[in-house]
């Protein structure tokens, strides 16, 4: 959004759009009905940055709040591999425990 001077000294408001990827200029006015678009602009940038702080904030918490279970699930799993490999079994390619054939002697 920005103001643009002419060469007749008027100042005129333009939106900027993307249109199939490529940023637009739309002409709004000049005036009152300018003004009070540039303001509504504003407003929704700022309203914009606001919703953004509070979903950041929300994240961050939720983010804080995971920690512990993180480590949690750490442990259970190095737990798990544990208990698996003294049993007997192995990873297969990576992705699957299978047992281990018995040697007869």
């Amino acid at each position: 959004m920005s103001w643009d001077r002419k060469s007749n000294g008027r100042k005129y408001y333009y939106r900027c759009k993307r249109v199939d990827g490529k940023a637009v200029k739309e002409y709004v006015g000049r005036g009152p009905r300018a003004e009070q678009a540039a303001v509504q602009d504003a407003e929704a940038r700022i309203q914009k940055m606001l919703d953004q702080q509070h979903w950041m904030c929300r994240l961050a918490r939720i983010e804080t709040a995971c920690e512990p279970l993180s480590g949690l699930l750490n442990a259970s799993t190095l737990l798990t591999r544990s208990v698996l490999v003294v049993c007997g079994y192995y990873l297969h390619k990576g992705h699957e425990w299978r047992e281990r054939k018995r040697q007869h002697g």
